[in-house]
């Protein structure tokens, strides 16, 4: 169900507005972090000494909504935890606004309310990983969706593989300035684990390349106004020097592009960019020629979260990271020898969309974040 939920939902919208997708190649197997992993033993937990009977009360510690991507995927981990109400009793629900003291005061809070099991995307990794420890030494099963903490004190980790998408995009900005030229990180919220975790495996690959420079780290903390203005600040400093950014996600990448814009490059002159999830960038990349790499990094995996929560209750094996597809999107002509798309960016993007629409969301045809309701059991 999970290699398929964002695949078929996104196509399905993308129909639904006139678009290509429908005819797209799609990729639909398992994992290919799993079925590539070089590792002969891939690592799985017992979760025998969780199994208990139903129904459960299930906390999600959320690290905050501050943008549209959790918005989505808070969502999604709502829409699957109404669709099982037979085995789910309550699933309660807190809101960290991105505060560490406060995620940590509602993880206590949520512990002290009789939690089952505790679904968590820490706002930082360091800042929460005392809290989590301690919940998984109380007896009560962890779960980790998007944002891990530093330890591995935790049952499983749901997530699309930061580590790929890091290198991925590396590779790709390599093979497209021939191994030589100046990179600018667009970060997103130091500190988090997707956004460290990404960095960090785009510099195993940069660094085996002596010379690719990196000119500049900069963060936006996932926003696109701030990304802007981040790259205001670094555009005015390096200028053309300039060989490509990249960026950790596509949330910032918009900002990004328009500084670009406004400092005076025309199209097809704005750098190769990488970008996630997010139908702006996809659109900006056609109407201004700008080279692009699309990994993504979907929000179903709150969906995701929900039925890997029931399979620890019920006491079967989980795999240590509990993976989800992304997709790989080019633009036409910018693939390279390592980097091969499962679909164009043109066949990817929902021409008349939102900007801010999150094209693998997986929320299904008519999905409005706007109006979304649903009846979990709270």
């Amino acid at each position: 169900m999970r290699t398929k939920l964002s695949i078929i939902s996104c196509a399905a919208v993308a129909l639904a507005m006139g678009t290509s997708i429908a005819s797209a190649d799609w990729y639909k197997g398992a994992p290919r972090t799993f079925l590539f992993n070089p590792s002969a033993d891939v690592c799985f937990k017992d979760t025998s000494q969780y199994k208990k009977a139903g129904p459960y009360t299930i906390g999600f510690s959320n690290a905050g909504l501050g943008d549209s991507w959790r918005v989505v995927a808070l969502h999604s981990l709502e829409k699957a935890a109404a669709e099982h109400k037979d085995k789910i009793g309550k699933l309660l629900i807190t809101d960290a606004g991105h505060d560490d003291a406060k995620q940590i005061a509602d993880i206590q809070d949520l512990v002290s309310r009789g939690v089952d099991l505790l679904i968590v995307s820490a706002n930082t990794e360091k800042a929460l990983d005392p809290a989590v420890s301690r919940v998984m030494k109380q007896g009560i099963p962890v779960v980790m969706v998007d944002r891990r903490i530093a330890s591995d004190n935790f049952v499983t980790f749901v997530t699309a593989s930061d580590n790929m998408e890091g290198r991925l995009w590396a590779q790709w900005l390599v093979e497209k300035l021939n191994g030589k030229g100046n990179i600018v990180i667009l970060g997103g919220q130091a500190g988090s684990s997707p956004n460290e975790a990404r960095v960090r495996a785009g510099m195993q690959v940069f660094d085996q390349y002596p010379n690719i420079k990196i000119l500049d780290t900069v963060y936006s903390d996932w926003s696109p106004v701030k990304g802007k203005q981040a790259m205001q600040a670094v555009i005015a400093k390096y200028g053309k020097d300039i060989n490509g950014v990249f960026s950790t996600h596509g949330l910032q990448t918009p900002g990004s592009i328009e500084a670009f814009l406004e400092a005076g490059f025309k199209p097809g002159e704005i750098p190769p960019h990488t970008t996630a999830d997010v139908n702006g960038p996809l659109q900006m990349a056609l109407k201004y020629k700008v080279p692009m790499l699309e990994v993504g990094y979907p929000p179903a995996m709150g969906g995701q979260a929900i039925e890997t929560a029931l399979k620890v209750l019920d006491g079967a094996k989980v795999p240590c990271i509990t993976e989800i597809n992304s997709q790989i999107a080019v633009t036409r002509g910018d693939e390279t020898p390592s980097i091969r798309p499962d679909v164009y960016i043109d066949e990817m993007v929902v021409k008349d969309g939102p900007a801010d629409m999150l094209v693998t969301g997986g929320m299904g045809p008519g999905y409005d974040p706007k109006t979304f309701s649903v009846d979990y059991p709270k």
